[in-house]
């Protein structure tokens, strides 16, 4: 391990030949970047971007996790008094929270008038303190040759023990932390993340769905676009400017930076930066992992999401309340469908595969010539391995997670499994009455957003797809009776179930839980089947460890080999929901023959969209009156046309949404949201031809804040750059 070792505590010092539009950067590495980038048209410096020691760029850029501090989102503050952007889709949950059949904010639109009308949101922000290398910490006495199984538990206990240790050395602080340790180059690497972690967010402002959202699933990774995805929240804190629980005495935060925004716009070659948390990346792929995610992994996720969300729009289309209480459940959804779906023809079309297998040929050649068989080669007989065991098994998981936990019922099945292992020990009924009572407190919120109808056609779907898509000898011998039993006819299969069961009802779940027994659990067929798909996926936990433990050693040689062949190339690792930084710049593209895209769209565009009463394309007739007019004020670019939103070829993922986009003397031009359809499979592969985020230009967001929102006193708050 010393030999790898040392590689990578180098790895960060290197300066070799950068490509300046792919890679997500860590932030510890923006000193080596800074050349490159200035050379583009930054106008700061690296320690303008990131230093812990004043404050600096890095200090606005907030990280949306939930309330269990799980990261999904960006977003940028705007103000001295604690106001920041995000998108639309980040802010949709909580906007579909905070909306009533009646007040439907949702749907209609929100901004407060006042800070006292700014409405609690249920989630957290986290800003990033610092970062630190702690590799030497973690792979100390972690040596190359020892087994897997031992290496990921040795690991894990030096993670656990770490984080601990870091966060107590925070002192009288750390309940305000997280400290997160991540793992960088397939496990080569490791940094600690620590984040201040606020409490109290509310939500200032919100445009109309049919604005935040504008051109639905149908505009969703195409260009070009005109949605105004954004929304608007502020961070609460307590006398002492320091993180608290909601509490109505709390005052705006004062930030260390926030982004001055620029109402000036842009130019083709502009320098354009942005700064977020991109989700994950698989940019080092095995070329059988390829083929499996393209032909397979990929294809049956599409299936199975497409299934359920056929069900969705059945009834959501039909009554404008069920549209809103699972509006949420939908977008989730349906954005991966449609990314999956995408990967699942790109890849392919882009040749990937063979890309992939001539570079790892090349490497293969590369460890001949130089000796390295003893070290490097196990890698590719694990990948092969690897991956036909995934072709084998890699599937249930995929139905579990694109498939059960789809199915409320079923999801509140495996809830129960705890509860289930106290009743059959005898001694610890006081116990399980306990944990029943718990979850008592919980249905409120479980049927908060449940529709029979719905369950019930999801669930036929899901019982449809477990049953006629997997092996049978892998598959809970209950399920596989009651489908021969009804002859294979799932929705008569999925009513009775549903009707038999207490999953399916409040009020049953309040009657099983007032006195819980095994008899009957074991009576209700939607928990059998969900509590025996579990017992089998147990079964295959030792397969799953084997995969997960052949991935894991290939995946570290192989990240450490192409390192060591190619020294002089700075490699950027996979994203792993950790701040990154890209550069590139403000370009249009040409997405394949006779087909070229500017790199902005206009209002133009929305107006020659709009279907008045469309699902997705339909507009408020306030902001059409607006558009017609061409009332746009000081938002209007040069041209005298409103900018809605442009592309830059910065490299990005799921977890950007929301980012700052940033111009050369650190302004905030626009809001990232998106990516293209032509680069769709850009999570396995950057094609700096194709590659382009597409961003919200702030003057569209600033219009729609102020112009159609009537909020405009809200630029009081911000620094504007006119």
């Amino acid at each position: 391990m010393k030999k790898i070792a040392v590689l990578f505590l180098g790895f960060f010092l290197l300066t070799g030949q950068l490509r300046a539009d792919e890679g997500m950067w860590p932030l510890i590495m923006i000193q080596q970047l800074q050349d490159s980038m200035q050379a583009r048209g930054l106008k700061l410096t690296a320690d303008d971007i990131y230093n812990i020691n004043k404050a600096c760029a890095k200090d606005a850029v907030v990280r949306l996790m939930t309330k269990q501090n799980r990261m999904f989102c960006t977003g940028e503050i705007i103000s001295g008094e604690g106001l920041f952007l995000t998108n639309h889709h980040c802010g949709y949950g909580s906007i579909q929270e905070l909306s009533t059949n009646e007040d439907n904010i949702l749907a209609n639109g929100f901004w407060a008038k006042n800070k006292a009308e700014e409405r609690k949101a249920n989630f957290n922000i986290g800003l990033l303190a610092k970062v630190e290398d702690v590799t030497s910490k973690i792979l100390d006495s972690i040596s190359l040759t020892m087994d897997e199984t031992s290496r990921a538990k040795a690991v894990a206990d030096k993670l656990t023990k770490l984080q601990a240790s870091l966060k107590e050395g925070l002192g009288v602080d750390k309940d305000n932390y997280v400290v997160d340790v991540v793992p960088f180059y397939a496990g080569n690497k490791y940094l600690a993340m620590y984040y201040v972690v606020y409490k109290d967010i509310r939500l200032v402002g919100t445009p109309p769905e049919n604005i935040g959202k504008f051109g639905g699933e149908t505009d969703n990774w195409m260009w070009p676009r005109h949605t105004c995805d954004f929304s608007m929240f502020r961070i609460y804190v307590n006398a002492e400017n320091k993180p608290s629980d909601y509490n109505t005495s709390n005052k705006p935060y004062t930030p260390q930076h926030f982004f001055p925004v620029n109402l000036q716009g842009k130019n083709p070659e502009d320098f354009a930066m942005i700064m977020g948390y991109p989700g994950r990346t698989q940019r080092y792929t095995y070329s059988q992992g390829i083929k499996y995610y393209s032909s397979k992994e990929r294809p049956m996720r599409v299936k199975v999401r497409r299934d359920v969300l056929d069900v969705y729009e059945e009834f959501m289309h039909a009554d404008p309340k069920i549209k809103l209480m699972y509006a949420d459940k939908f977008a989730g959804l349906s954005n991966y469908w449609k990314k999956f779906m995408g990967e699942s023809t790109a890849l392919p079309q882009q040749h990937l595969f063979e890309k992939r297998k001539a570079e790892e040929d090349k490497l293969k050649a590369w460890i001949a010539a130089n000796n390295k068989g003893a070290l490097y080669n196990e890698m590719f007989s694990l990948y092969d391995q690897a991956y036909a065991q995934l072709d084998k098994y890699g599937m249930y998981k995929v139905y579990m997670d694109d498939g059960i936990s789809n199915s409320q019922p079923m999801v509140f099945a495996m809830g129960l499994s705890k509860l289930e292992a106290l009743l059959k020990d005898k001694s610890k009924t006081e116990e399980a009455k306990k944990v029943a009572a718990d979850m008592s407190k919980e249905l409120d919120e479980q049927y908060k957003e449940y529709f029979d109808p719905i369950e019930i056609k999801v669930l036929a779907t899901v019982l449809m797809h477990l049953t006629e898509d997997l092996d049978h000898a892998n598959l809970p011998k209950e399920l596989v009776d009651i489908s021969v039993k009804c002859n294979k006819d799932y929705s008569k299969m999925a009513t009775e179930l549903y009707a038999k069961s207490f999953l399916t009802s409040k009020e049953k779940m309040i009657a099983f839980l007032a006195n819980p027994s095994l008899k009957k659990m074991n009576k209700d067929m939607i928990y059998v089947i969900t509590s025996a798909y579990l017992n089998k996926m147990n079964e295959m936990r030792p397969i799953t460890m084997d995969i997960n433990n052949k991935l894991g050693r290939a995946n570290r040689l192989f990240q450490a080999a192409m390192l060591e062949m190619d020294s002089k190339k700075l490699y950027s690792p996979d994203a792993n929901g950790t701040m990154r930084l890209t550069y590139g710049r403000v370009l249009p593209y040409n997405a394949k023959d006779a087909v070229s895209y500017k790199e902005f769209t206009t209002s133009k565009g929305i107006l020659e969209k709009y279907t008045p009463g469309d699902i997705e394309f339909d507009a408020p007739k306030k902001l059409v009156d607006l558009l017609k007019a061409k009332d746009f004020g000081q938002y209007a670019d040069k041209d005298g046309e409103l900018h809605t939103c442009f592309l830059t070829d910065n490299d990005i993922t799921g977890g950007n949404s929301g980012s700052p986009v940033i111009n050369g003397r650190g302004e905030l031009i626009g809001t990232a949201f998106d990516g293209n359809w032509e680069a769709i499979a850009s999570d396995f592969g950057f094609d700096a031809n194709l590659q382009r985020t597409i961003s919200l230009d702030i003057r569209y967001t600033l219009f729609i804040m102020d112009k159609f929102g009537g909020a405009g006193y809200l630029l009081n708050e911000m620094k504007i750059i006119k």
